[in-house]
């Protein structure tokens, strides 16, 4: 007969260092209904977990491959991914996330998952000294594992049944956030006299970001900006002095933050910030921002927009070969689009007068789906149809109560207009 080992959950995690010195109480969850992880059904669960690292089957060989960041040796880190910004030190408050392993374990035996940070002091905090030294040799975004000794971890004792005595451990860690703690608990960005540390504050973001940004880090190098930018927005300025400084900055870090969705192909996003530098007076007269914003609008088609930009680019800066080759980027791209147009055209004036028992079939489907489907209010259809068929989508649409306009796309002459069907109320 097989036996089965009875897990429990406590209704708060264990504080280590109470354990080992002044005790804890536990408190046992009586409705937590651990999954069998080992069932068939139930076996992929671990891999769904947003899991750090990978087991390590000899503690000895690993060490060879690690580096000692303390004069005992009792802490041993490599870095897996480079991380960014000024150090960390007992003043900043970080997000981290973690996996700890046991020598030749499978699984982690303590974890905090990416998508559920842990929000860590560094100055007052429940770590045990290893993880206290180990994050704080780390940097925003660094990913890195550790060797801890037992000496700076769960001690010699250990705590049994869970923690073995003598017990040394691996841990990978990442660092998602890092702030100044603040001095005078959480800012409240209404009170007076709030600009000088939030501009503090924004300045130590932009250097991260910088940082990230260097490293190829183009996502969490944006986060770091629109971090510091929705800061500024929301403190409360106390004269035209402090406006002029929060001015300045929005627009170094909106700058950046067009460049970081261009690196990661968000282009509509790169167009938005643009919109806000446009808003502070700093579009028109500055190359480099007509040079992203020219981009991002060429990605999403809008050839003449772009070539607006471009041109006045070229006026403020000529010479400029960053400039020059999107010029070319951008005329190669439009020329293509107006050649796939006039073959549109063409097909479409071939096929004037054919409304097919197939289109139509399909043009009753598709108007009674929309119909049917409480979830979309409007419908868009492309407008290369030809007159018969656009006659006969206009007949569905009676039928059946919708509306059926045709609309302005938004975009420049190039680009088709939409045809718009909508729900009648």
């Amino acid at each position: 007969m097989s036996s089965k080992s009875i897990s429990f959950m406590l209704e708060n995690g264990l504080n280590l260092r109470e354990v080992v010195t002044t005790g804890s109480i536990l408190h046992i969850n009586q409705d937590y209904d651990e999954p069998d992880l080992k069932s068939d059904e139930n076996a992929d669960i671990l891999n769904k977990i947003d899991v750090l690292g990978k087991p390590v089957p000899n503690f000895a060989e690993f060490s060879e491959k690690l580096v000692a960041i303390d004069d005992s040796g009792f802490v041993k880190k490599k870095i897996i991914e480079e991380g960014g910004g000024l150090p960390l030190h007992e003043g900043c408050t970080v997000s981290i996330a973690f996996s700890g392993y046991w020598e030749n374990e499978q699984e982690p035996f303590d974890l905090v998952p990416l998508k559920r940070p842990m929000e860590v002091d560094l100055k007052e905090n429940g770590l045990l000294p290893g993880l206290q030294m180990a994050i704080k040799s780390m940097l925003l975004g660094e990913i890195a594992v550790f060797l801890l000794s037992y000496k700076v971890m769960y001690g010699e004792m250990g705590v049994p049944p869970r923690i073995k005595p003598k017990a040394n451990c691996v841990f990978y860690i990442k660092v998602t956030r890092n702030i100044l703690t603040p001095k005078e608990g959480k800012i409240n960005f209404l009170e007076p006299n709030m600009f000088e540390r939030v501009n503090h504050e924004v300045k130590l973001l932009y250097s991260s970001g910088s940082t990230l940004y260097k490293t190829n880090n183009y996502i969490a190098a944006s986060q770091c900006f629109k971090k510091a930018v929705n800061m500024l927005h929301r403190c409360r300025l106390a004269n035209e002095e402090e406006e002029a400084i929060q001015e300045k900055l929005l627009k170094k870090l909106y700058l950046n933050l067009v460049v970081c969705y261009n690196k990661v192909n968000k282009p509509l996003m790169a167009c938005t910030a643009c919109n806000e530098l446009n808003r502070l007076r700093s579009l028109w007269n500055n190359p480099k921002a007509l040079y992203q914003n020219a981009r991002a609008l060429r990605t999403i088609g809008c050839y003449d927009e772009a070539h607006r930009r471009l041109k006045k680019a070229m006026k403020l800066q000529p010479e400029n070969e960053e400039i020059e080759a999107e010029y070319k980027l951008l005329m190669k791209a439009w020329t293509a689009s107006l050649e796939t147009k006039q073959n549109a055209e063409t097909v479409k004036e071939a096929a004037i007068g054919l409304v097919s028992d197939t289109f139509k079939r399909e043009v009753d489907e598709l108007v009674r789906n929309f119909k049917t489907n409480g979830d979309e209010e409007q419908l868009i259809i492309p407008s290369h149809f030809n007159s018969d068929e656009i006659a006969y989508f206009k007949e569905v649409c009676v039928r059946e109560n919708l509306f059926f306009t045709k609309e302005d796309s938004g975009f420049p002459e190039k680009c088709d207009d939409a045809l718009s069907v909508e729900e009648i109320n």
